[in-house]
């Protein structure tokens, strides 16, 4: 789904950023912070009785539909669900690993051994946590065949196609065993910011395997069994408009002491709320007066904030990347052609990416030809085809590949105009997710270049949360049960799990490309893909190509493998890789914490304001 974050999250997100469980995630929107006041703090900087409240409200442009983190995996429910639950440990910039709910250790990177600290308490009555809850959740919703909880990404806990053995050793401790040896398996997004929940909450659903039943889990949706385990406690959510969580007097992380001192005051607000202000420039109007303290800044406004003593502007490496993105299940108006590595080649021929980053971005971007940034370690353009920029910017060229390849599907050149079988001028649903206008302006964008090469494009613009659930999400439309199920944005073969509204083409939602562990990518490029609501189906065999990269440990080895899987994305064009963005924020300028790296939000429990 994609913050704030900029964490090597995972799964789709909205353009203006994400959080890890940017769970992206997606999923994603930047942090901010509104002060309701600061005075009288306790000389550690906590929060007193006596002092004026003092409220983080974080402007954001979409609000979100569920907090179940069984079944999502979108920034806008994960950056809320984290106010309340740490997950089980985080990454520094460094990437080094920082224990929050647990430690995870292993002698030579098959075995992993995974201990909870001793002081993690469920709330609702349901006792410690234990490595039972953790156990049985891996076991029962995880890895159960029937994905019956909706889980958006059960490959991850899958190995060669069967499931990774997890055994509990102790009543804190259980391990993780790799088929092969994987010394990179602490960063991924598996047990990396990894949430959990009770046993008894689960064994209340797993018999009857159901989904909406646990969905619609009071206790689940008001985070009630989050006890102690995170800086905030929910206190009320409206899902278009506002999520307000209070600080957690009971926070385990004070009780410990192999934290440095910030933590053990965490968190530095006495409130936390996700405000919904789906139009930009009241979002930018309300940094400005102090209403929010932080929101992300669009590219094209960057000018208008800097020099302001009252707001900072910071820019922040981040992992997400702008597609244009093709529906290729059998609800589009397009899907025969789309399903054709040779017309969405020739779709990339027709956008010029330079402009979109040069003018569109203010420079705030770069150009993206596949599935890598180029800051990341593994990043290798040797077998890279690039689209769209220099001679492979060609309106001509774009042409004359349609004229190609259009030839077995129902679609042809009459003049100048591509038509339908009918004879009927092509028209494509390009549907962008609200809240930035930069997004807005690349949707009319495309639209104006694939009208040069005569396909028409009508621009539609809504909430995310709605664009999720109407567009992203598909189930099965087809007779009996479906020969598999990869989770709620892939719901079963593309020619019977269709979304509740046809679609063409979306922006506005970005992918995660995964920098540190980019062998995470393969949900996005796999048939049974829990990220793949696109419906493609890979010419090349990435599941082997993955398989391999991940179980070397000869690093020169996995290189060459990434290498060839980031060429063969790029040939195949399962969506147009557009650019890499960045994060640009704007805080109050009393605010202490954030750091201009990848990753900068793994200690925004730790920020506070400068009188603190």
């Amino acid at each position: 789904m994609p913050s704030g974050s900029g964490s090597d999250g995972r799964g789709p997100t909205p353009i203006a950023g994400r959080s890890r469980r940017s769970f992206l995630q997606l999923l994603g929107l930047g942090g901010a912070t509104a002060v309701a006041g600061c005075s009288a703090p306790d000389r550690n900087g906590a929060p007193t009785e006596d002092a004026e409240a003092v409220e983080y409200v974080e402007g954001t442009p979409t609000g979100t539909q569920t907090l179940n983190f069984l079944s999502v995996d979108d920034t806008p429910s994960a950056n809320r669900i984290q106010l309340a639950l740490d997950g089980a440990y985080a990454i520094t910039p460094e990437q080094e690993i920082f224990p929050l709910w647990a430690d995870i250790t292993s002698d030579e990177g098959r075995v992993y051994t995974v201990e909870l600290r001793d002081n993690l308490r469920w709330g609702a009555g349901y006792g410690q946590v234990t490595a039972e809850d953790w156990v049985y959740m891996i076991t029962e919703v995880y890895q159960a065949d029937s994905n019956w909880a909706g889980y958006p990404n059960p490959g991850d806990w899958r190995q060669q196609g069967e499931p990774i053995p997890v055994e509990k050793t102790g009543p804190r401790s259980f391990e993780i065993r790799l088929q092969s040896v994987d010394p990179a398996f602490p960063l991924r997004p598996i047990m990396w910011g990894a949430f959990c929940m009770p046993k008894e909450i689960i064994t209340r659903y797993r018999p009857d395997e159901d989904q909406d039943g646990l969905a619609q889990d009071e206790e689940v949706q008001t985070l009630a069994y989050a006890g102690n385990l995170g800086p905030y406690s929910f206190e009320r959510w409206n899902r278009e408009s506002e999520f307000v969580a209070t600080r957690n007097e009971e926070y385990y992380l004070r009780e410990v002491d192999d934290v440095p001192d910030e933590w053990q005051n965490a968190p530095y607000f006495d409130a936390y709320t996700y405000e919904v202000v789906p139009e930009e420039s009241t979002r930018l109007s309300a940094l400005r007066s102090g209403e929010l303290t932080a929101t992300d800044i669009p590219e094209t406004r960057v000018e208008q904030f800097e020099g302001r003593d009252d707001v900072d502007v910071k820019v922040f490496p981040q992992a997400y990347m702008t597609s244009l993105i093709y529906n290729q299940r059998a609800n589009g108006s397009f899907y025969e052609a789309l399903r054709k590595p040779g017309v969405r080649r020739a779709l990339a021929h027709a956008v010029d990416k330079r402009t979109l980053v040069d003018d569109v971005l203010r420079g705030y971007a770069t150009v993206a030809h596949t599935f890598q940034p180029t800051f990341s370690r593994w990043y290798s353009d040797e077998q890279v085809t690039e689209y769209g920029v220099g001679d492979t910017y060609s309106h001509d060229r774009a042409r004359e590949l349609l004229r190609e390849h259009l030839g077995s599907t129902p679609y042809r050149y009459d003049g100048d105009r591509v038509v339908d079988a009918e004879g009927e001028q092509l028209t494509l649903d390009l549907v962008f997710a609200q809240g930035s206008q930069t997004v807005e302006t690349t949707a009319q964008y495309v639209a104006q270049e694939y009208d040069a090469i005569g396909i028409d494009v009508d621009v539609t613009g809504k909430q995310y949360g709605t664009l999720v659930e109407h567009h992203l999400y598909n189930s099965w439309q087809g007779d009996g049960d479906p020969p598999w199920d990869a989770g709620p944005y892939n719901g079963g073969p593309r020619d019977q799990s269709l979304s509740q509204e046809p679609w063409d083409l979306i922006l506005g939602i970005t992918f995660n490309t995964y920098p540190r562990t980019p062998s995470s990518i393969r949900g996005f490029t796999l048939e049974r893909g829990g990220i793949n609501f696109y419906g493609y189906h890979p010419e090349t065999d990435f599941a082997s190509l993955f398989e391999t990269a991940t179980s070397t440990v000869d690093e020169a080895a996995r290189r060459g493998t990434l290498a060839e899987i980031f060429g063969a994305l790029s040939a195949e064009q399962p969506f147009n890789f557009l650019n890499m963005g960045v994060e640009v924020v704007g805080y109050d300028s009393a605010v202490r914490g954030p750091e201009e790296v990848f990753g900068y939000s793994w200690d925004q429990n730790t920020w506070r304001l400068g009188q603190q």
